[in-house]
């Protein structure tokens, strides 16, 4: 698993008189890229124009080279270190700072713009989005596939956790409602394991176990494909997400009281 962006070391940057751009002369180069023998050049323009500090971008070198190049950019968009309104750097600058070649920024841009985080806009470079206005709950998904990105996502993780308690009221409705004898059994006995078992990390399956069973007795669609994105994000930081669950059942095991009123309906 690549570094975290946010543990990584900040670059150090030198000023170059002769060509009035900025070398980065602590990242490690990549040995097969013919850009790797030249320090990676960062365009002053960009820089100055938004008077930020240089963010913490590093030459692609793990996964395949456009989602290494994704993960980076999704993260300093996600935390904030480029904030809504603002411009990406161009391709030819991003080229030089990931070292790959322009397809291959191109294509972590437009991935970019899939999931609603950039608009590229014709003449005027790749603008950042507020994400919160323009992007969905896909946007989780893609987040567990690039724990670089978590820095800035821990507020959202604590909205999921507060939507699952949202959808949880009404899928029991539902799932007392509609739910088979079988899968009413099957979720009281979720439960108690939960209880019984009460620390460690076999947690995490076993509440995923217990959602699972909840959203098949309740049969919505919509509430099963939101809390897929949901608890995806939500435990691909396990160090979060099994904290959380081990204080969650210490103050209130409210799983056993759901499920034995759904099993009695």
């Amino acid at each position: 698993m690549p570094t975290s962006i946010a543990s990584a070391p900040r670059p150090t940057y030198t000023a170059d008189p002769g060509s009035g751009s900025l070398a980065d002369v602590s990242v490690v180069r990549r040995q097969k890229h013919p850009a790797a023998q030249a320090a990676p050049r960062l365009l002053v323009s960009w820089l100055d124009q938004f008077g930020m500090v240089a963010p913490v971008l590093r030459p692609a070198q793990t996964r395949s080279l456009p989602d290494e190049v994704f993960g980076q950019l999704l993260a300093e968009i996600l935390s904030g270190r480029y904030a809504p309104g603002s411009t990406l750097p161009g391709e030819r600058g991003l080229s030089d700072v990931f070292q790959v070649n322009r397809h291959v920024v191109r294509e972590a841009l437009k991935r970019l713009e899939q999931v609603g985080l950039v608009k590229t806009v014709h003449g005027g470079g790749t603008k950042v989005l507020e994400f919160r206005r323009s992007a969905g709950l896909d946007l989780l998904a893609v987040i567990a596939d690039h724990p670089e990105a978590m820095e800035g996502m821990l507020p959202l993780l604590l909205s999921a956790l507060q939507m699952r308690a949202v959808i949880g009221v009404d899928a029991a409705r539902l799932c007392a409602q509609g739910a088979s004898d079988g899968l009413r059994a099957e979720l009281l006995e979720a439960g108690e394991t939960l209880a019984s078992v009460a620390h460690g990390p076999e947690l995490l399956p076993l509440d995923q176990r217990f959602w699972k069973h909840l959203l098949d007795g309740a049969g919505n669609i919509a509430y099963q494909l939101a809390f897929n994105s949901l608890i995806r994000a939500v435990h691909a930081d396990p160090g979060f997400s099994l904290g959380w669950l081990e204080h969650e059942l210490e103050r209130c095991d409210y799983r056993r009281p759901i499920a034995r009123a759904i099993r009695r309906r």
